[in-house]
Parts: structure tokens; sequence; C-alpha cells
């Protein structure tokens, strides 16, 4: 059995500085809680396998994994089975499930990406929810989050969003404990516990963005700066503090926000008192409330742009079907065709 004291010296320390970030950084505790792993069988996710179950006796923690097969390659049905037997040989319960992940794309008109994410995340979500768990752990890594704050910054997306996905989610319970972490480091903590690991096929696959940033692009920054991925670490820390920062200077612009029959009305007499910056960021955080579809910074602008110059009745649309109106009163943020 995989214990923290049966790793070399090495990855044992490995194992407790992570463990250390979730608890001094994200402020959370696994003592006595129940974890779900989403564990796709990669390099990444065994590795989080691995360091939950090293950890699980410091913690008194039940763990639980969690696989979706996408039902993409004609491989991933012996992929969902080594997934069991891997669960069975670190003795952690494992549920699984299979989604017709082309099928959904085609009829919600979302690319193979896309809709593979947001079939994963509403199945994962889902079991950890049954499962009575508290928490809901992915192997998202530093590499992965130079990725994705490379892919926001192609869509344009805003600061401070644009440093990259949250190492945790309260209102999904969702947490990435790896973040920070190099991927070179995850795979050496999976090679000392003597865990097999699945290669996905598609990973390499130029037709997905994440895969020609991955190959092409990041290995180039790197080039550029070796130390690029503690650099999108710090960045992305600074982004943590600027949020929380504008969280706190928000406490009273919420407060002020009012329902009206066409949706959420942001006042005008609260706008008036606030600067471009935090006006900009309310408007974001709204707009994220009421669900998924990510508001970039030209839309926010645009925004902003109709509101100062008071053009009453203009609208401006946002992913996930929702808008923006202008009004005498202030902003008004609701769903096309309201």
């Amino acid at each position: 059995m995989l214990r923290l004291q049966t790793l070399p010296p090495r990855q044992a320390h490995f194992c407790l500085e992570v463990d250390r970030f979730v608890r001094e950084e994200l402020t959370i505790s696994l003592a006595g809680t129940h974890v779900m792993l989403a564990v796709s069988g990669g390099v990444d996710s065994v590795a989080l396998l691995a360091w939950a179950a090293a950890m699980r006796d410091k913690w008194g923690a039940r763990l639980f994994c969690a696989h979706l097969d996408h039902g993409l390659r004609p491989e991933s049905s012996q992929e969902r089975q080594r997934v069991h037997a891997l669960c069975d040989q670190l003795a952690i319960p494992c549920f699984s499930g299979r989604s017709e992940t082309r099928r959904y794309a085609q009829r919600c008109q979302l690319g193979i990406e896309e809709a593979g994410r947001l079939l994963r995340y509403r199945y994962l979500e889902g079991i950890a929810h049954r499962r009575g768990c508290d928490y809901l752990l992915t192997a998202h890594h530093a590499n992965d989050l130079a990725e994705d704050s490379l892919m926001r910054f192609i869509r344009g997306t805003g600061w401070p969003a644009l440093a990259g996905m949250a190492a945790w989610d309260p209102g999904r319970r969702l947490l990435r404990p790896f973040l920070l972490t190099p991927k070179h480091r995850l795979h050496a903590l999976v090679q000392a516990a003597g865990l097999c690991w699945e290669e996905d096929s598609s990973n390499r696959d130029p037709a997905y963005q994440r895969n020609r940033i991955r190959h092409q692009i990041l290995p180039l920054l790197i080039k550029e700066n070796p130390n690029f991925l503690e650099t999108i670490a710090q960045t992305w820390r600074q982004a943590q503090a600027d949020t929380a920062a504008f969280d706190t200077m928000l406490t009273a612009a919420r407060q002020a926000e009012r329902v009206v029959k066409q949706g959420l009305l942001a006042p005008r007499q609260e706008l008036e008192s606030l600067p471009a910056a935090l006006r900009l960021r309310w408007y974001k955080e709204i707009l994220d409330r009421m669900g998924p579809g990510q508001a970039l910074s030209a839309n926010l602008g645009a925004l902003d742009a109709l509101y100062t110059e008071k053009k009453s009745g203009k609208r401006v649309q946002f992913p996930g079907d929702k808008q923006a109106r202008v009004s005498p009163e202030g902003i008004i943020f609701g769903w096309k065709g309201d």
C-alpha cells in the first residue's frame, strides 16, 4: 500500500510541500474530509492519485476516484479498465462513466475540446455531489496554467482573469493542488511510486489549440526564459491578490444591485462612484454569476464606453446568451431576447 513513508525522501518532501500549499496559501484543510479525485489515467492524474494515497493517513480522509470515458478513441474503454485496476491497487473506490462527446458537440454546436470539458465537469461534479464529497480535486499543474494563461491572452481576456484558472473554486468545491507545480515533478512522483499511466494520443493532435500552444508556443517561451513557469506562478499570485482587493472594494456595489423586471440592475449612482477599472470588474463579476460564457475585455470596454457616453437603450451581447443594456437608471444585465 502506498504511504508517505514508503516514498523516497525527495518525493515524500514533495507531497508535504503540496499539502502545505493547500493549507497555507489556499487555507484549505483536507483533514477528515471525503475527497473525489478526477483521474483520466494520464501521468498527471495518476500523480494526483499517488499524492492523495500517500497523504490519506495524515489527513484521515476518505478517497474516491472518478473517470469519464469521452468515447473519442478506440482505446478509451481499455484505459477505463486500467484506471479501475490502478484504483484497486491503491484501495481507492473508483466510479466511471461514458459520454458521447462528438454527438453532444454537434447538437450544441461546440468544439470537441469545449464539449469534452463541459461533459467532464458535469460528470465529475455530479458524482462528487452524489457521493457526499467535500472536495473535487483535479491534476492541473503549472504547465497547464501557462497554457491556460496564453489561451486567455489569445482570446482577449482582461486582468486579473488573464493570469489563468483558479486553484480553488468554492462554488464548485473544486481544488487544484498542483497548480503551481511543474509537470516534471508529477512525473517523478509517479515513477517513484511505481505506478503506470496512459498516453493519450489526442494530446499531440495539432488540430487542438491547446496542443499547438503546448508543443509549439510554450517551448519557445521557455527557451527565451527558462524560468517562464515561475514567472507565470508569480503573475498568478499577483492576480489572486488583486482579485481579493477588487472583491473588497466592490462590497458596497454588490449591496446596491437590484433585481428588476428585465434582469439585474447596477445602479447609475453606484457606477458613478467607481473608477473605470472597478466598473469593468463589476460588469465581469455580474456576468460570471449569470453562468457559463467568458466575458472578454473588448466587450466589457464597449459596455463601459456606452455607459460613460450615456447611450441609453444600447446593448452589448456576451457569450452564453447574456446581454447588458444601458438605461437611465444604470446598466441592466439579462438574457438575449428579454
